[in-house]
């Protein structure tokens, strides 16, 4: 015996079985919304998530800066300028991002002892100072945060924000990057920054920075 979908009596008489056409588009119409608001719903989860482990980085890089700092008498390591001293006008993306590299490298070469200690698990050495805002780091936080960075953020060699690029080291402010605030016990406001989803530096709208909280942080 064969179920019927549907069974509509007409005014001839006549029984027809099945979808109408206005109720197919509607369940497709109806399916496509559903699908559209879980796609945006991933979308902003990722979103999130990746904003919060670069925010994370950005605050754990700060406190290592802040030990390489008082173990060498404030003096902090020489780095690429990613906005060159002569430079008048801002200069175009592709030149920032092969500056953005070396200068990746060459802050980690000289935070790599650091690093080295906190991706020991468990090993309780844990990054003393503030961060470039003046706010104390959790040492669990820290401790176990580093060991546990997938390859694409940190290979060893350099570290890469959620979304693929090399985070920056600022031994200063500069009005085209970021001005950070000095912390308590620091002599110039260095920090870190994350160029950010679009992967643009002087896109300062969805930059993050080391000296700033993101929503639902402290």
């Amino acid at each position: 015996m064969r179920a019927q979908i549907s069974n509509r009596q007409y005014p001839n008489g006549k029984r027809e079985s099945g979808f109408t056409l206005i109720e197919m588009l509607t369940t497709v119409a109806v399916l496509i919304i559903a699908l559209g608001l879980m796609v945006s719903l991933a979308r902003n989860v990722r979103d999130q998530s990746a904003q919060q482990l670069t925010k994370q980085l950005l605050r754990q890089l700060a406190a290592l800066m802040n030990e390489y700092a008082e173990a060498n008498r404030r003096q902090l390591p020489a780095v690429t300028a990613v906005i060159p001293p002569e430079s008048v006008f801002p200069p175009e993306e592709p030149a920032i991002e092969l500056l953005a590299k070396r200068n990746n490298e060459e802050f980690v070469r000289a935070l790599r002892p650091g690093l080295a200690r906190l991706e020991q698990r468990g090993g309780g050495v844990v990054a003393r100072g503030l961060g470039s805002a003046g706010n104390p780091v959790s040492p669990r936080e820290t401790s176990s945060f580093i060991g546990q960075l997938p390859m694409s953020v940190y290979d060893g060699v350099t570290l890469r924000d959620a979304w693929g690029s090399p985070v920056i080291f600022m031994p200063a402010q500069h009005p085209w990057i970021g001005m950070a605030p000095k912390g308590r016990g620091q002599e110039s406001a260095f920090f870190f920054f994350s160029a950010g989803p679009d992967r643009r530096y002087l896109t300062r709208d969805d930059n993050l920075y080391s000296y700033e909280t993101v929503a639902g942080e402290p």
